[in-house]
């Protein structure tokens, strides 16, 4: 897979994930300011191939140790460890982010930049705030002008002021993604796309076929089941089923329950709608015996009461 550029510093070799860790751990005994730029240079790395856990454990190690000290000359490392670690950042270091991106002029230093902190900040800043950032970032190189116009199109982080605004952004990035043959990017264009459009089978489709070459296997999952949704609308029972039964596969292989749940729900819904109820009302108590997932326990039982009533009516 292609790399976006990390600020001029060459592609990260392609190392396994606990080796990345490992040498941020090691880095952090010794060299705070090595530590923090791997962190930054990883970042694309870590988010293309799924590994946001991993980016969250390493950039909670380096800010730990930092604690509320920007190092000087390091304020867009500091601010994508932050990106990185905001599930258990403190209040502070979230302030001090925030003010590196609102005194930041012209674009940032590292294509992925842009990107991150609008998917990570940019749903709970106001629209205007986050056009203001991406509108800073428009002459920037070749991948962040495609970041910029996919944070554009991308639902709730900026405003279209006219209906197909959204959807024209995300073509316009899956367009130039496609063009720099970057797979993670026009993933991502895809999978804002299709919540745009009126007719997203193809779309869902495509971006299901990135995700698996990506080797992304809860979205992989996710996307099946909603392409099977779609194609149970259509009235493409087999079809429904088939992805179904992929994304419930998957959902075993991976320990994700609620991909389970999900995959199962469908599978009920798609035997119910095929006649075969039996098979429906065993896959709905396969939900019901998953602990600890009260939403998809109210959608199974609210199944179950359709199934019900398909057999008092038959």
């Amino acid at each position: 897979m292609r790399y976006v550029n990390l600020g001029g510093s060459g592609e990260p070799h392609e190392l396994e994930a606990d080796q990345v860790v490992s040498a941020i751990e090691r880095a952090c005994e010794s060299d705070l300011r090595t530590a923090l730029r791997l962190v930054a240079r990883y970042s694309a790395y870590w988010w293309s191939h799924g590994l946001q856990d991993e980016a969250a454990a390493a950039a909670e190690r380096v800010l730990s140790m930092l604690g509320r000290t920007v190092p000087v000359g390091l304020d867009e490392e500091y601010l994508l460890a932050v990106v990185h670690g905001a599930a258990s950042a403190e209040q502070e270091q979230l302030e001090l982010a925030q003010q590196i991106v609102l005194t930041t002029t012209g674009p940032f230093r590292y294509s992925v930049t842009v990107l991150l902190w609008s998917l990570v900040f940019g749903p709970f800043e106001p629209a205007a705030v986050v056009e203001e950032v991406l509108e800073r970032n428009e002459s920037g190189d070749a991948w962040t002008r495609a970041a910029v116009e996919l944070c554009r199109g991308y639902p709730g982080l900026t405003v279209p002021s006219a209906p197909g605004e959204a959807a024209q952004s995300l073509r316009t990035a899956l367009g130039r993604f496609r063009m720099l043959e970057d797979r993670w990017g026009m993933f991502l264009a895809l999978s804002g796309l299709r919540q745009v459009v009126d007719e997203p089978l193809d779309v869902t489709t495509e971006a299901l076929e990135l995700a698996e070459q990506l080797y992304l296997a809860e979205e992989t999952a996710l996307l099946l089941c909603e392409r099977a949704d779609l194609y149970r609308r259509l009235g493409k029972l087999e079809d429904a089923h088939e992805d179904y039964s992929r994304a419930l596969a998957i959902g075993e292989s991976a320990d994700l329950p609620e991909t389970v749940a999900a995959a199962r729900i469908g599978l009920g819904r798609a035997a119910r709608g095929s006649g075969n109820l039996l098979a429906a009302r065993a896959h709905l108590a396969a939900v019901l015996a998953i602990p600890e997932l009260d939403d998809a326990h109210f959608e199974a039982l609210h199944e179950l009461a359709a199934l019900n009533a398909s057999e008092a009516s038959a």
